[in-house]
């Protein structure tokens, strides 16, 4: 279950993802020292520029700004860590000092600019403990515990899948559940740092994931099994660990209406554990008290409230305050625009219901205290601390833009901004700078020996090493200059994996040229086609053809593309993570899916992306049931195109594909006399096949994670890959579309821009 609390990043534009880093506004020293700046247009944000300085003759490389793409607070914070796409490092606030988490290896000590989001990491409630997902493949990585203490780290699997981090931290960060390959296990951090580490198999808490497990109180949880609450203390836990095939787990709390379901649905335990809020695949939510065994009665089952949220919500979030009120937090895209909504329990005569409230506008994420009772909310304009008992405003931030968040303690806040970093305590009011995020311009002073830097907030500052600066107000900024006795400047194509490269080149003798900065070859088994603009064999389609393989297109692009052919299951997801990766695809609508679900035909339009036909039945064309000609597929077609301009009042474009991507010289033949082209996946993708399949046609069916990997396997520039909205009858263990923001990370980690079909189309022309 993805977590909006934590992160939620609403940005609408679309993005060239391949050439997101790029370098700029080089300035060469006598003492032939380097400044320049590299541009970073991140998915999910707006870009920005951070500087560097490096020395030809030394070779040594010095980062001078650090954006907060992410920001974490580790031990109790003392610590706090930043990370983007140029490395990780930590901020000492007692002595001032910053320091790089080496094993990371940032690109100011040798490492390569990393593209794609920021991985998440899982920090356990005190700040010593760090659990991140490492990654190893397209779509799975290695799950590393790091203890912040004493800067060691220990392998906790091989290999799980990418995204969320499957971990959970007891309140007082003693004990930490996590899951691997659907099985759940417990543990105290500090023993696998122990030459007395107890083996996993004594481990076993039981199977699901981590959203079977909700913590409350300092140290007991409980846990979902089916349709079984259990309460578990975590001495039991321990006591247990050898007798575990003998002794079941924990005491029934209570039980569910319906059985849980460790992939889509998620609970959240109120602070006494007398009750939970349980959400069933991101739809229906129910306020359920804990009654144990209530096999001869239930009193009152029939007032337990339900919260049935819009279909179009993507995300959720459970919480409850400090006084006991469940809260349900909810993410959704309405009108093409990412939105967040929120609803709590109250008290009415003769029971309780869910009541609306509101939320500040343009909220992008939310970050509560560590203690429960405050909550912090972030706009484009504005960071907003709120009580989660009044749902009153307590402070507000506005002295400039909030990039990330994180709680120190539970007076002040980490606030990582587009131009600093600092600490601010919203009781008090007062801020302290801790970091510079960025300046707008930059040079040598008149002399060439001191970088000066200048902000909108602190005016002009001057660096004095090791990510310090100091405000000085009458320093003057010389002209720069790309060329001195001995080297000269210039910005030139390099091997693609950058948009641009900056190399030097000797002024004297022995003469030479050579890059600034190490670029890394361009990823992907495809590597070819590696830059924009680099030439590629033209291979034009025939008169009738289908236009499939995109292998002919001079730039590393693919096309994403959605095929809607009835349910709507999986298109929430799809829509938010497509805005929050600044993504327009192609979407291929079936009439019975425009029939159906009109509102939601509305939503792909208004977010921008490209609305294809798909026919309007999704009959198989090539059976034999019916007599199939030419008259019957151009009708279809234009049934098709009337019924989605009655939906949304807008036109389909001239592409479209047979239901299940058929094809015959009949089809080709009247698209063609249609106006239409038609579009085939070159990349195989049976997300639609089903367990049952499988006996019939062993091989076929492949998980998410796994089809992931093929995609990535035969992924080419100018391919076509498609994903099958809603689910297919028969039984899979997950769905595609559930992991659709691993499968768009994956392509952008590769060094792909994510297109609509017709700038491919565009590109072979």
């Amino acid at each position: 279950m993805k977590s909006i609390i934590s992160r939620i990043v609403l940005c609408l534009l679309v993005l060239p993802v391949f050439a997101e880093i790029s370098f700029h506004d080089p300035d060469i020293n006598a003492k032939n020292e380097v400044l320049f700046s590299i541009e970073s247009d991140i998915p999910g944000a707006q870009g920005y520029r951070t500087l560097f300085m490096k020395g030809v003759d030394t070779g040594v490389t010095d980062q001078l700004t650090f954006y907060p793409e992410a920001i974490e607070s580790l031990a109790g914070g003392r610590v706090l860590q930043i990370r983007n796409r140029f490395g990780t490092g930590r901020y000492d606030t007692r002595g001032g000092s910053f320091s790089w988490v080496e094993d990371k290896r940032p690109f100011a000590l040798g490492g390569s600019i990393g593209l794609g989001m920021i991985p998440e990491v899982s920090v356990s409630p005190d700040g010593r403990w760090l659990v991140s997902v490492e990654p190893v493949t397209p779509s799975r990585g290695r799950m590393v515990l790091f203890d912040v203490q004493k800067s060691v780290r220990y392998i906790l699997a091989d290999s799980v899948e990418r995204g969320e981090v499957p971990v959970s931290w007891s309140p007082d960060s003693t004990v930490m559940v996590y899951s691997v390959s659907g099985t759940l296990y417990f543990a105290r951090p500090e023993s696998f740092f122990s030459v007395s580490s107890v083996d996993e198999k004594y481990r076993v808490l039981g199977t699901g994931s981590v959203n079977c497990v909700s913590w409350y109180g300092s140290s007991r949880l409980l846990y979902i099994s089916g349709v079984n609450v259990y309460r578990i203390q975590t001495p039991e836990l321990f006591a247990r660990s050898l007798y575990s095939p003998l002794i079941g787990v924990g005491e029934l709390a209570g039980k569910l209406s319906c059985a849980f379901l460790p992939s889509t649905d998620s609970f959240c335990a109120s602070p006494d554990g007398s009750a939970i809020l349980h959400a069933r695949d991101n739809r229906c939510v129910q306020y359920a008290p804990l009654k144990g065994d209530d096999y001869i009665d239930l009193a009152g089952s029939s007032q337990f409230p339900w919260l049935l949220l819009p279909g179009n919500t993507a995300r959720i979030e459970l919480v409850w305050t400090t006084e006991g009120v469940p809260v349900v937090f909810a993410s959704s895209v309405e009108d093409g625009v990412p939105v967040m909504k929120a609803w709590r329990l109250s008290d009415i005569p003769g029971g309780k219901v869910f009541t609306r409230f509101p939320v500040p506008a343009g909220t992008t994420f939310a970050k509560i205290s560590h203690d429960g009772a405050s909550i912090a909310f972030v706009t484009p304009t504005t960071l907003s601390v709120y009580s989660t008992a009044s749902w009153k405003e307590l402070a507000e931030y506005r002295d400039e833009r909030a990039v990330s968040a994180a709680w120190a303690d539970d007076s002040n806040l980490f606030i990582g901004g587009n131009e600093t970093v600092r600490r601010w305590n919203f009781r008090t009011g007062v801020s302290e700078l801790l970091l510079v995020s960025s300046v707008n311009a930059s040079g040598w002073d008149e002399q060439g020996l001191t970088v000066i830097g200048d902000t909108l907030r602190l005016g002009r500052l001057k660096y004095d090493g090791k990510m310090k600066w100091t405000q000085t107000g009458n320093a003057r900024i010389r002209p720069a200059s790309g060329a001195n006795p001995n080297w000269r400047l210039y910005t030139d194509s390099g091997k693609g994996y950058y948009s641009n490269m900056l190399y030097v080149r000797s002024a004297g003798s022995p003469a030479g040229t050579r890059p600034l900065v190490f670029e890394p070859e361009p990823r992907g088994r495809n590597a070819e086609n590696k830059a924009p603009g680099t030439a590629a064999p033209a291979k034009k389609d025939s008169p009738g053809s289908a236009f499939s393989n995109g292998s002919r297109t001079a730039h590393r692009q693919v096309a994403l593309v959605f095929d809607a052919m009835d349910d709507i299951d999986g298109l929430p997801e799809i829509l938010h993570v497509l805005a929050q990766y600044r993504v327009r695809a192609t979407f291929f609508i079936n009439g019975e899916f425009i029939r159906r679900n009109p509102a939601a035909v509305n939503e792909i339009v208004k977010a921008g992306h490209q609305a294809a036909s798909l026919f309007y039945t999704t009959w198989d064309l090539t059976g034999t049931q019916y007599r199939i000609d030419e008259d019957f597929i151009v009708r279809g077609l234009a049934r098709n195109e009337d019924d989605f301009y009655n939906a949304t009042g807008q036109e389909l474009t001239l592409l479209w594909h047979a239901p299940h991507y058929v094809t015959s010289p009949t089809i080709l033949s009247a698209g063609t006399r249609a106006g239409y082209r038609y579009v085939a996946g070159d990349v195989t993708v049976p997300d639609w096949a089903t367990a049952e399949q499988e006996r019939l046609m062993p091989g076929i069916y492949r998980g998410s994670t796994a089809l992931i990997e093929d995609i990535m396997r035969d992924v080419k520039p100018g391919s076509i890959v498609p994903v099958r909205i809603g689910r297919p009858e028969g039984t899979r263990s997950d769905y595609l579309h559930d992991r659709i923001e691993i499968l768009v990370n994956a392509l952008i980690e590769d060094g792909y821009d994510i297109v609509t079909v017709d700038t491919l189309i565009q590109g072979v022309r």
